[in-house]
């Protein structure tokens, strides 16, 4: 501490249920935090990416502001097309593409509104579920850290009698 004084030292268990949170609260916001998309009128097409392992699924849902045809590109890391489709929407439709990857690497999507403004949603569905391997570390360190603070209380709670002598 600052001019001279001191701090107690921090408890181990402490650490363990700090860190534990923080890793559960940071899964969260990573798993659950996804933010739309606007896609402006002005705009060029709008390509974005991922690393997909194989039968992971990636689903867009578009919706247009305007009546518009738009186009779906799919792509793998070759930049070979893999799926094409235009789509014709009304103004305030919506519609949701899925892709499936075949096989793992890195997969290109284009969506192109042709001068209309939209909001796009990007979901990606992993097979393997490493997204969600936050979760359980976070809940083992944070176990470990309460079971810690148990034996330590546990352990503090002992009186020892002692006699004086005078």
């Amino acid at each position: 501490m600052g001019a001279g004084g001191t701090a107690p030292k921090m408890k181990m268990s402490d650490v363990f249920i700090l860190t534990g949170l923080t890793v559960l609260l940071g899964a969260l916001f990573m798993h659950a935090w996804v933010t739309p998309i606007n896609l402006n009128s002005e705009d060029p097409p709008y390509t974005n990416g991922a690393s997909l392992m194989t039968d992971d699924k990636v689903t867009l849902n578009i919706m247009v502001e305007n009546e518009t045809t738009i186009r779906v590109v799919f792509m793998d890391e070759s930049n070979s097309i893999l799926s094409a489709e235009s789509i014709v929407m009304g103004a305030g439709d919506s519609v949701e593409r899925e892709f499936l990857a075949d096989q793992g690497g890195f997969y290109t999507y284009e969506i192109d509104t042709k001068g209309v403004a939209a909001t796009l949603d990007v979901e990606i569905d992993r097979k393997l579920m490493l997204d969600m391997l936050p979760f359980p570390i976070g809940a083992f360190f944070l176990a470990f850290g309460l079971y810690q603070r148990q034996m330590h209380t546990e352990e503090s709670a002992e009186v020892l009698d002692a006699e004086l002598d005078v």
